[in-house]
């Protein structure tokens, strides 16, 4: 029935039941899937989450999710019910897309959706290709996908993270979290407050929020941009997925050079992604606050030891500690 190309190189069980639903999904669809060429492309086994990643090539591209095992408290119906409001609200952008859910179970457990065309982001960006026109599209498509949300003019408050900030050092200094270089880690969450200071009662825009905007999230193609796996629904201010995607870049893959003091951004990148998104401007007080927060929160994600750190997550690392050291002024 299915031609399946592996690329792990074993047959993966978890891949044969999944195309065993989807053989009985696809009529349901009007598709033959006798007419598909499946891929595994991605698959996930850990204690707290399994899953795997399957594209369905033949008379259009799809895309099969499957999950086996997901965090305590994870409620998949809710990612879902995210991505279906998205791709409604940008169907009228013709730049600015989501994918189509075409099918989804009940638990939510396993979903089939339409491909959209183009590489990740972070592929872009390793494969050579200029960064600042990708960093201007990646701005312009976030813009579309908070405008066309329910937005709200709203005073920025950012005492929740600072009180976030400073639980984290209380935790490390408690020994209930391990963090690596943990003096320096709860230097820089007691320095946040300072750094608030000039964020507070200042004007900004709240919408709906994508959680999860990193390099991988977003796919750059021909026909547009693409955002991919958004968290439940959810509003506040839009510095949050704007510090979220620039952080992403900033600790994998921004050039060093004309980083100014106290800053964990260079002007260059700010440049790029403000030439695309126009909700707000770089002068809003979550866009300068929150990469602060932002940078700590990744810190805290690495592994302590070293060896148990991904190529990625060491690269992540070494960049963490000079951006701390710029930003905050720490030796």
């Amino acid at each position: 029935m299915f031609k399946l190309t592996m690329v792990f190189g074993i047959t993966d069980p978890r891949t044969k039941q999944a195309l065993g639903e989807w053989a009985e999904i696809a009529p349901d669809l009007g598709l033959d899937p006798s007419q598909f060429r499946a891929k595994l492309i991605w698959q996930k086994d850990e204690p707290t989450r399994n899953h795997i990643v399957i594209r369905l090539r033949g008379p259009r591209v799809l895309i099969l999710k499957r999950a086996f095992l997901r965090p305590p408290g994870d409620d998949p119906t809710q990612t879902i019910i995210a991505l279906k409001n998205a791709f409604a609200r940008l169907k009228p952008y013709p730049a600015a897309h989501a994918p189509e859910v075409l099918f989804a179970s009940g638990a939510g457990d396993l979903v089939i959706m339409a491909e959209a065309s183009g590489k990740t982001l972070d592929d872009h960006l390793r494969g050579g290709r200029a960064h600042a026109p990708l960093l201007k599209r990646t701005g312009t498509w976030l813009a579309a996908f908070h405008a066309s949300s329910e937005t709200e003019e709203r005073t920025y408050q950012p005492r929740f993270m600072v009180g976030h900030c400073e639980r984290m050092a209380d935790e490390v200094e408690a020994g209930k979290t391990s963090v690596a270089d943990p003096e320096r880690f709860i230097t820089c969450c007691r320095m946040v407050r300072e750094k608030a200071k000039s964020a507070s009662d200042r004007k900004t825009i709240s919408a709906t929020k994508h959680g999860d905007f990193n390099l991988r999230n977003i796919i750059l193609g021909p026909d547009g941009e693409t955002g991919i796996d958004f968290k439940p629904l959810s509003n506040a201010p839009v510095g949050f997925d704007i510090a979220r995607i620039l952080m992403d870049y900033a600790e994998l893959l921004q050039p060093p050079d004309g980083l100014e003091p106290g800053c964990v951004l260079t002007a260059a990148t700010i440049d790029a992604f403000f030439g695309g998104y126009d909700l707000v401007t770089r002068d809003d007080p979550a866009v300068g606050f929150l990469p602060f927060t932002q940078l700590l929160n990744d810190w805290r994600s690495i592994p302590v030891e070293a060896h148990q750190r991904s190529w990625r997550q060491a690269a992540r690392y070494k960049t963490i500690v000079a951006l701390a050291r710029n930003g905050f002024g720490v030796t």
